[in-house]
């Protein structure tokens, strides 16, 4: 026994160790409410394609989703961050066959003191890529199981919004 004991004691404070991370970050796990329904058209522009990789997950920072929208139109469409939240881009979740933009997990935004503007189209570029990492976007730290999407809105010469959108699984 004396032999043995090492180990054991190893074991222990290790499965210790395990239980309490598991602990600590299922009592900070932040889950988003769904917000608003929304029944928009996505991806009604011709030319223009949003695709994302395959999410990655952070115990600490939730799921980050790298996207990237590809452009081959002569019409250019302005994206725009200005303001509290993300800007131009959501997550969005499909529940009962009806999409629900995620709500923020944050009453308060850090306070932007420029806004952004990017063109695409035409002259103005053919490449966006950007990421939504979402803790940082207010999304929480956890997704439920399900189906989501990232839903970038775009806006034409005259103010016109239009948006993108592609899906993925949790």
């Amino acid at each position: 026994m004396k032999k043995h004991w090492g180990w054991i004691l190893f074991s222990t404070l290790a499965a210790l160790c395990v239980l309490g991370a598991w602990l600590i970050l299922r009592a900070s796990a932040e889950y988003p409410a769904l917000d608003a329904p929304v029944s928009y058209p996505v991806n009604q522009i011709d030319g223009f394609e949003l695709t994302i990789e395959k999410p990655s997950w952070s115990p600490f920072k939730g799921y980050t989703i790298r996207w990237k929208v590809s452009a081959n139109s002569e019409d250019v469409y302005t994206f725009s961050k200005e303001g509290e939240g993300s800007g131009f881009e959501y997550l969005e979740r499909l529940a009962d066959g009806q999409w629900y933009r995620l709500g923020y997990t944050q009453d308060a935004f850090p306070s932007h003191t420029a806004a952004t503007e990017f063109g695409l189209g035409g002259e103005e570029g053919s490449g966006l890529s950007g990421s939504i990492v979402q803790k940082y976007a207010y999304y929480g730290t956890r997704l439920e199981p399900g189906t989501y999407r990232v839903v970038l809105e775009m806006r034409a010469k005259d103010g016109t919004p239009h948006y993108l959108a592609a899906e993925f699984e949790v």
